[in-house]
């Protein structure tokens, strides 16, 4: 995988993480504009970590687990 791909990729998981955070505590005002997409933003961030999950199997087999 490139590195600019695990950039990007980096930055959409970020985007979503910093989205769901602000969600259930609302510190930052979001523009009504995206607050139209709650649904399809917040199917697309549980999608996102079930990947992120998957991932993290997927790369911890044959390690031990952090503690």
């Amino acid at each position: 995988m490139s590195k600019k791909f695990k950039t990007i990729g980096f930055l959409v998981y970020l985007v979503f993480g910093i989205y769901f955070i602000n969600y259930g505590i609302s510190f930052v005002s979001i523009p009504e504009m995206i607050s139209n997409f709650d649904k399809w933003i917040i199917f697309l961030g549980g999608v996102l970590i079930l990947f992120g999950g998957i991932n993290f199997l997927r790369t911890g087999i044959g390690k031990k687990l952090p503690a």
